[in-house]
């Protein structure tokens, strides 16, 4: 079945056409469409950002799709400065001055958000000056270009869109594949993809029709099976209303938009291929309100090369409703998403998602938002990788929770950096969680990605983000009645709590395995708040603790193979579980991305590292080190060294008395935060030009009080800078006021650490007098038991030399923090002592129990 005309190779002739380039002229072939029986050539019309488009007359070349002539062929030309119509703009290309009286030109672009695509009809352009005006308003509006195709992500989130390519172009036929159809003369230009004139036994069609196949609306009890549906300019299958109609091996290739839209209930898609199109399948059914399931199943398919022509919103599995289970599918190469669903009760399982979002940024390979009653869903047992932004703007995700949307349980799927072999296709992050409530995410193996494994965030706090909005959805269903209630607890009970709605509360992250050598496994804004809890992971940067990745196999050994949790579904496990397509072309489909083949059975893991040298101790003794500065103070008590204490003269520190014990807080001679935090007493007592130090005698641990911004450190050794002392912070105070913002002070820590060369040999402590608090910036993880009844051998304030050797802690900051959990549990797991972890690189620390 197919909307195709077959054209005959002898009528294909050489071509001579002043508009082309005359290098190429040779390499070019024409038709008079109308010799070939073709008078419908159809009409380029918008396409892009969701549009479900109607196609112009395609070619397609033994089954390859050909493209229409453009520039350029890759990449993007950028605008220069947008017009105030909102239609027009100068470009940064010299190329279409080389044009000779190009007629139909079309623009194709991301004109301001690198995920919303759309094409336009060019109505003026004006070559010498470098300007055109497009059809109609840009949707979302038009902004200064940074693209660079040399490097395309280099432009980051804040320069993304302003690019687009001009299409249907003449002159610019110039590569194999490409092709031009001359309306007014009805004339068909194409380059072959095989670079040479077509002969017998070459298949050359043209899409005529729409839609291929159109079932009757409310029809029942049907199958379609075994065949081949090819060359539609909208459609391969629409069916709406219908009931109980199984669409089965079947092969549904080079389609203009979807290759099956259907709705209604107990439709079942399986061992179907669908490739070349712009969107894979698009099914709705079930009904929200009664959570009435819909009965649809999607299974054993292979769905590739979507989102050809146009980009965004052209997915592999489009669907609502609820209770549809897409089951044993794989997803190769798509433009945008791979499954973009809305509605309740799915369940996606041993899917195979490879290389999804090839062409647009902030784009998941599953995908959904902007709700909070979309519960019920599950996404379990997947292999996700290749999801790899290519363009600038936000990042690509394997899985998108995107604009607060919640309740999704994200369970036992491995997300992977598409393995050894393909290093160019890495997920750019695993999975986000952008603001939302009620996620679960448990029990994955998160092995590498090129920016974070996970990002979640607060963009809805307090009411804001798209809370305003989700609130007047949540009054579109009946969340509260009995059924609803009873299937989301937490959505009913969703306005009853005494904090903000917006807030993303009740965010679980347990049980999984983050294996990477040098990213952050969880970048977060809100990491370690009560809205998330992030527990019981494993980090590891040993790659042997997984059985073959290059396989697809990350079942856990070595050190590892004691982890709790369920074995990591295989690659060979997922995607199709039979034959795909009509009986004539069946084939099995094998997980793409990995090695083919039986892995070595021989394991040799490696030993245990010795534990690591720590790092240099810091000026400023935090108790992990004896005190170097006052060596000989006692080791009882809350000790002072004053310089300046102009309310109580007699207290100076003299060589026969370096040292006032003062406590003056009950506790402060046995509790050294008690005792540090007496600063801003002591320089209540002490008055104006108070100078102090403040030693805390069992551990050594000091801080110095008095007025002013201090760095304490061994110097810059970037700018040659080498002095062991504690000094003004001369910058912080006149530029941030320093001397009197304590956290303007406190930051400078970092940044000045990172300026220095981050050298471990140099940390940098940033001191505010008037409180005595400060901030550490330097290497290594530090752990600091309250107390640790359970094991007496260890210090109050340590190094985890063990911890750095073995599990990444002075590069990975969650596995340095998961650490504060491990020694909380070796300490007795008793709740009035917890365990606090120091990750000095990035001058933060998590507290375990919080």
């Amino acid at each position: 079945m197919h909307g195709k005309r077959k054209n005959s190779n002898l009528l294909f002739q050489s071509v001579s056409h002043y508009k082309m380039k005359a290098a190429f002229v040779s390499l070019v072939f024409q038709v008079y469409l109308p010799d070939v029986g073709i008078t419908d050539l159809g009409e380029i019309s918008s396409f892009g950002y969701y549009v479900r488009r109607t196609s112009y007359l395609e070619i397609f070349e033994n089954d390859k799709p050909g493209t229409l002539a453009r520039y350029p062929n890759e990449g993007y030309i950028n605008i220069d400065t947008p017009g105030e119509d909102g239609k027009s703009f100068t470009y940064v290309s010299d190329r279409p001055k080389k044009w000779q009286k190009e007629t139909d030109i079309w623009s194709h672009g991301f004109w301001y958000w690198g995920w919303a695509d759309r094409s336009y009809k060019v109505t003026e352009l004006d070559a010498e000056n470098k300007s055109l005006t497009v059809s109609d308003r840009v949707m979302y509006g038009l902004r200064k270009g940074y693209y660079n195709h040399a490097n395309p992500t280099d432009a980051g989130y804040h320069h993304q869109g302003g690019y687009f390519r001009f299409i249907n172009v003449l002159y610019e036929l110039d590569s194999p594949g490409e092709f031009y159809v001359d309306r007014i003369n009805q004339m068909l230009y194409i380059w072959p993809y095989k670079n040479s004139k077509y002969i017998f036994g070459d298949v050359i069609q043209t899409s005529i029709i729409d839609t291929c196949i159109k079932i009757s609306d409310y029809s029942s009890n049907i199958l379609l099976e075994g065949f081949t549906i090819e060359a539609c300019r909208k459609f391969g299958i629409e069916a709406k209303k219908v009931e109980n109609v199984v669409f089965s091996e079947l092969k549904i290739q080079n389609i203009g938009s979807y290759g099956i839209v259907v709705d209604g209930i107990h439709v079942k898609i399986d061992r179907c291929e669908i490739e070349n199109t712009d969107g894979g399948i698009d099914i709705s059914g079930g009904i929200r309100e009664t959570l009435t399931p819909s009965g649809h199943v999607i299974s054993n398919n292979v769905i590739s090369n979507f989102g050809r022509v146009g980009f965004v919103g052209s997915d592999g599995i489009n669907l609502k409703g609820v209770g549809i289970h897409v089951h044993h599918n794989t997803f190769e190469k798509g433009s945008y998403t791979g499954i973009h669903w809305a509605g309740n009760d799915h369940t996606f399982e041993y899917n195979h998602l490879f290389k999804m979002c090839t062409t647009a940024s902030d784009c998941g390979a599953f995908m959904a938002g902007r709700e909070w009653t979309w519960r019920g869903n599950k996404i379990r047992s997947n292999h996700i990788h290749g999801t790899r932004r290519t363009v600038p703007g936000a990042d690509n995700r394997g899985i998108m929770l995107d604009d607060q949307l919640s309740g999704i349980h994200i369970e036992h799927n491995v997300f992977v950096n598409a393995s050894i072999i393909y290093q160019y296709f890495k997920n750019e992050v695993h999975c986000n969680i952008g603001g939302g409530r009620d996620n679960l995410v448990r029990s994955n193996i998160f092995y590498n990605a090129s920016q974070y494994s996970m990002q979640f965030d607060s963009r809805g706090k307090f009411g804001g983000g798209l809370t305003s909005t989700l609130l007047l959805l949540l009054k579109r269903v009946p969340y509260q009645n009995e059924l609803w209630s009873s299937r989301y607890p937490e959505l009913a009970t969703i306005l009853n709590s005494t904090s903000n709605p917006g807030n993303p509360e009740n965010n679980v992250i347990v049980n999984n395995v983050f294996y990477s050598k040098h990213i952050k496994a969880i970048d977060g804004n809100k990491y370690g708040s009560n809205w998330f809890y992030v527990a019981d992971n494993i980090y590891t940067t040993v790659e042997q603790n997984f059985y073959a990745p290059v396989y697809g196999n990350f079942r856990l050994i070595c050190s590892l193979s004691d982890v709790n949790i369920s074995a990591p579904v295989p690659a060979n496990e997922v995607g199709p579980r039979d034959t795909v397509g009509p009986i004539a072309i069946r084939h099995m489909s094998p997980a793409p991305g990995f090695a083919i083949g039986t892995p070595q059975t021989q394991i040799t893991c490696p030993q245990k590292l010795p534990p690591a040298k720590p790092p240099q101790p810091l000026y400023l003794p935090d108790g992990s080190v004896p005190n170097n500065i006052y060596n000989d103070v006692p080791k009882e008590g809350c000790w002072f060294r004053f310089n300046s204490c102009p309310n109580h003269m007699e207290r100076v520190s003299t060589l026969a008395k370096p040292y006032y014990r003062y406590e003056t807080e009950e506790g402060a001679g046995t509790n050294e935060t008690l005792c540090l935090d007496t600063t801003a007493k002591m320089i209540q007592e002490c008055g104006k030009g108070a100078d102090f130090s403040i030693i805390f005698g069992p551990t050594g641990a000091m801080t110095v009080g008095g007025e002013g911004c201090f760095f304490a450190w061994y110097g810059c050794p970037r700018v040659g800078l080498f002095r062991t002392r504690i000094e003004r912070d001369n910058w912080a105070e006149r530029h941030v006021n320093g001397a009197y913002d304590e956290q303007a002070c406190l930051n400078r820590a970092r940044p000045q650490w990172r300026y220095c060369g981050h050298n471990t040999s140099y940390p940098i402590v940033n001191i505010f007098k008037p409180t005595g608090h400060f901030k550490v910036s330097g290497g290594g993880c530090y752990i600091k038991p309250d107390k640790c009844p359970g094991n007496t051998n260890l210090e109050h304030m340590f190094y985890d030399s063990e911890g750095a050797s073995n599990n990444g802690t002075d590069d990975i900051m969650e596995s340095c923090f998961e650490r504060a959990e491990f020694f909380w549990k070796q300490c007795g797991s008793d709740l009035r002592y917890p365990v606090t972890a120091f990750f000095r690189p990035e001058g933060k620390s998590s507290r375990f129990p919080r």
